[in-house]
């Protein structure tokens, strides 16, 4: 009888979660986040039809005593990444471009002047597909000290808030503090620079800005009504208010300095909006994602793969004891926004913390607590 008992309840712990069970362990996990070293809010959305798994969270407050909901529109970091990439993917698919051409085809030499370069190297020798994938050979001022000490962008940002910040002054900023990291193709390593240089690229391309290309390549196509450019473009009238951003304790939101998140970064947009950009790249629009998957393995971390903007978690070469999970393919941004598709159950999960300090944590919860969840409930 007590052997029957024991295994009676084994029987009963190894069965899946039902999807309400899955949606409130993962809705009790968010919360739990929010209120830890200063996190003000978060919002959550998994689109998960082939297990019977579809809603949208919010906790918080945005900003000002508003409310956090699942419609609030918030600014996705680095997110913005995988759109630039989606552009020059999409034309490079048109012909208009190669991902082999050198940037010195599309980018006039006194614009590219005196970026850092290794030694012997010249500007020539780096091509479109390397600033894709981070393998220019140059530095990070945007998050990290110069050679010489000076502060990083981000850095700077926090002790001027109220200063603007224009390409050409970023690339000035590379040039005056930088130092090369390595030679054109020859190693990994994350640098807004690179798609600040893939903003000018498309401007070449096309004969118009930047952010006007991406949204006649990707956004409009797609039919993305929820994201805009915040610091280029008019937000769509019937959305909330902007949800508040923290680098620490500080909201930037609508500090003029956030006028350095340009083709790296600088949407606006929501949890539902990213949801329909991830199942548009499924579907081949307005390019295949097979064409993201030039991968660095480890490139991130330990785990974290980097394609062409594109991000491939792989939980079997993480350390949070997760072996046994599907891989995710996606992006994360700095300050803890993300979306990510699961091929194993054809689910999509977007959201954001809105807050440095969730850079690696927003990851960790992503595998721990979601993918942990829809893997049950797949089985």
């Amino acid at each position: 009888m007590i052997r029957f008992a024991y295994l009676a309840i084994a029987f009963v712990a190894c069965q899946p979660p039902t999807p309400l069970e899955a949606e409130q362990s993962i809705a009790q996990s968010l919360n739990s986040e929010v209120g830890k070293r200063g996190v003000r809010h978060a919002a959550l959305r998994v689109d998960a039809p082939a297990l019977d798994l579809e809603f949208a969270l919010a906790i918080g407050e945005a900003r000002d005593g508003q409310e956090m909901t699942p419609e609030t529109p918030f600014l996705s970091a680095s997110v913005g990444k995988l759109f630039t990439a989606a552009a020059v993917l999409s034309l490079s698919e048109q012909g208009a471009l190669s991902l082999d051409d050198p940037i010195t085809e599309w980018v006039d030499e006194e614009v590219l002047a005196g970026l850092p370069l290794a030694e012997g190297a010249s500007l020539d020798e780096i091509e479109v597909g390397m600033l894709l994938s981070h393998h220019s050979g140059f530095p990070d001022l945007f998050s990290e000290q110069g050679e010489d000490g000076a502060p990083s962008i981000l850095e700077r940002m926090l002790e001027e808030p109220n200063r603007s910040w224009s390409r050409a002054e970023m690339l000035d900023y590379t040039r005056e503090h930088g130092a090369a990291v390595g030679l054109p193709g020859e190693a990994f390593h994350y640098a807004d620079v690179n798609y600040d240089l893939l903003g000018l690229v498309l401007e070449a391309v096309e004969g118009a800005p930047w952010h006007e290309v991406v949204r006649a390549q990707v956004i409009a196509p797609i039919g993305l009504e929820q994201t805009w450019y915040y610091n280029l473009e008019d937000g769509p009238d019937a959305l909330d208010p902007i949800a508040g951003v923290w680098v620490g304790d500080v909201n930037l939101v609508d500090a003029p300095c956030m006028s350095a998140d340009q083709a790296g970064g600088g949407l606006a947009t929501t949890t539902a909006d990213l949801v329909a950009f991830s199942r548009a790249l499924e579907a081949g629009n307005p390019v295949q994602r097979a064409l993201f998957e030039h991968y660095t393995e480890d490139a991130i971390q330990r785990g974290l793969d980097y394609g062409y903007g594109m991000w491939a978690l792989r939980p079997k070469r993480l350390t949070y004891g997760t072996a046994n999970l599907p891989e995710m393919v996606g992006v994360s941004g700095v300050t803890g926004s993300f979306v990510y598709y699961v091929p194993a159950s054809d689910a999509v999960i977007s959201g954001t913390f809105d807050q440095t300090d969730m850079s690696a944590r927003a990851i960790r919860f992503l595998v721990a607590d979601v993918l942990s969840e829809l893997d049950a409930l797949d089985r």
